[in-house]
């Protein structure tokens, strides 16, 4: 069995951390998300808060932003840490264990309400917390957040969401 995990690292106090599923799973009570279909309707399972990712050991003081890399690293996503620290999760449990690849997994942020779904990355496996904007490889016009869902979703369409983006 493969055990994926999840880095973080940059502008965080002490070593890089390293989070595996059952280290989510094992997270205090107070970050758990028992049901993530409240917070993002269409999802099950469980999840984490995504600031309990940094809490434990806490931002350096120059910590803005926050850069978040697939798998793969051929998606990354760029955000100032205030738009996902109050409302982002970290999805890692569907209802019948821990998240599978065909949900996103084995990690997943959600940022439920967020202004582009495109920020939602699926197979997260890299966090870094930095002092400026990082990569951003999110579509950037109409015509090329086409071309990426057409490339990168299942034939239902935009993996359950709607994209709005801000142009």
């Amino acid at each position: 069995m493969v055990i994926s995990t999840l880095h973080v690292e940059g502008l965080i106090a002490g070593a890089p951390l390293l989070y595996s599923s059952a280290d989510l799973e094992a997270l205090d009570v107070s970050a758990q998300i028992t049901d993530v279909g409240a917070h993002v309707p269409g999802r099950a399972g469980r999840g984490v808060l995504f600031r309990a990712l940094f809490d434990v050991r806490g931002l350096l003081e120059n910590a803005r932003w926050v850069e978040l890399s697939s798998e793969e690293g051929d998606f990354v996503v760029s955000l100032p840490i205030e738009e996902v620290a109050e409302q982002g999760l970290l999805w890692y449990a569907g209802t019948e264990g821990f998240l599978t690849s065909d949900d996103g997994g084995p990690f997943r942020l959600l940022i439920p309400g967020y202004r582009d779904a495109c920020a939602n990355l699926k197979h997260l496996a890299h966090i870094c917390f930095m002092d400026r904007p990082g990569r951003d490889t999110r579509p950037t016009s109409r015509a090329s957040h086409a071309v990426h869902h057409e490339a990168t979703d299942s034939p239902a369409g935009h993996d359950g969401h709607d994209c709005q983006l801000e142009l």
